[in-house]
């Protein structure tokens, strides 16, 4: 046992820390022995090892996909443009990349999971987890991820459900898997990718904890602890939970208070979204998702690119009577190194290399 042990801490120390699926990792280690218990050994301790939450990005060329909001069809298409079989293969070599939030509001979230899970476990796509992603992981119903909780719903608060394929028992244990074992970072040398918001510090305690919903947690508890005897009213108690937990930063940005509150997502909101990526000095490009700006709403010449283009908004063209099939809101991926984006529609737009 006593070479079982040595040789799984190499693991640990190496292979582990490559950026693929459990298949590929017990791949890499198979020439190391032959011995089929000690095979056997070794994937149950890749099986059980924990997912540090910032992980090594792919290297090589690599397309990096915006929020996919349960649009199976548009993921689809656009794999398709960018040159991907639906198994993720690419004659080029190419490996995908998710920006997160691949769930609610579209028609069927169930399918883009599972797709993008069966891609990340073969080692031909990385993702890391966005707000909307976390929110199911946590167990928080919200008026968009009905779906997940077997409930018919309807976003515009009609009395016309608006289309969703439902989770059963299967799907919701299948979902919640995958969402627990993804990171909230992805980083090499130029190149670094996040949901919503990259934070130094915030990346910093990300890097030193394997599990999301305990570092968040964490965070929840020491804040309520400080708010006991704060004279913080709710809403500011509400944006130190926001701005002071690292999940919820990666995961859904920093955020500010309004003098004038307005109705965002079913409720009224007294805090604003803050446009972090305007003062973003950072040297290697970081590419997210989470703000939905149609498309042409958004530079691309930035440090910091935005790659959600309000894909998540066809559920309301769907129902507007002029609608011809036509969308405003997109999927897209930006290519590396090529530094372009491609649109689900096939259109390609280049934008400005910074070295």
């Amino acid at each position: 046992m006593g070479d079982l042990t040595s040789l799984a801490d190499s693991i640990r120390q190496d292979d582990f820390l490559q950026p693929i699926g459990v298949t590929e990792k017990l791949e890499l280690v198979l020439g190391k022995t032959s011995s089929l218990a000690v095979h056997q050994y070794l994937l149950g301790i890749l099986k059980t090892m924990p997912n540090p939450l910032v992980q090594p990005l792919f290297d090589g060329p690599v397309d990096i996909i915006g929020d996919v909001h349960g649009e199976i069809d548009a993921l689809l298409s656009v794999m398709h443009h960018l040159g991907y079989d639906d198994d993720g293969t690419h004659s080029d070599h190419r490996r995908l990349v998710f920006v997160g939030d691949l769930t609610d509001r579209g028609p069927d979230s169930p399918a883009v999971v599972h797709l993008v899970q069966s891609l990340v476990k073969t080692g031909r796509a990385q993702c890391v987890l966005g707000n909307h992603d976390l929110n199911i992981l946590l167990g928080h119903e919200k008026h968009d991820n009905h779906w997940f909780f077997d409930k018919n719903s309807s976003l515009d608060g009609s009395d016309e459900p608006t289309p969703a394929v439902l989770a059963d028992d299967n799907i919701r244990q299948r979902v919640l898997d995958f969402f627990g074992s993804l990171p909230l970072v992805l980083e090499r040398d130029g190149l670094r990718v996040v949901h919503a918001c990259w934070d130094d510090a915030m990346v910093e305690m990300a890097r030193r904890a394997d599990d999301v919903k305990s570092l968040h947690d964490e965070h929840v508890r020491i804040l309520n602890a400080r708010h006991r005897d704060s004279q913080l009213d709710k809403i500011d108690q509400g944006l130190e939970h926001q701005n002071l937990n690292p999940v919820k930063v990666l995961a859904s940005g920093k955020e500010r208070r309004v003098e004038t509150p307005f109705e965002s997502s079913g409720k009224l909101r007294y805090e604003e979204r803050v446009p972090w990526w305007e003062d973003y000095t950072g040297h290697p490009r970081c590419v997210f998702g989470h703000y939905s700006n149609y498309r042409g709403e958004t530079s691309l010449s930035s440090r910091a690119i935005c790659v959600d283009f309000a894909v998540a908004k066809r559920w309301q063209e769907r129902k507007q009577p002029s609608f011809d099939g036509t969308f405003r809101g997109c999927l897209a991926a930006v290519r590396f190194p090529e530094n372009c984006v491609v649109f689900d529609n096939g259109d390609i737009e280049p934008f400005e290399r910074i070295e």
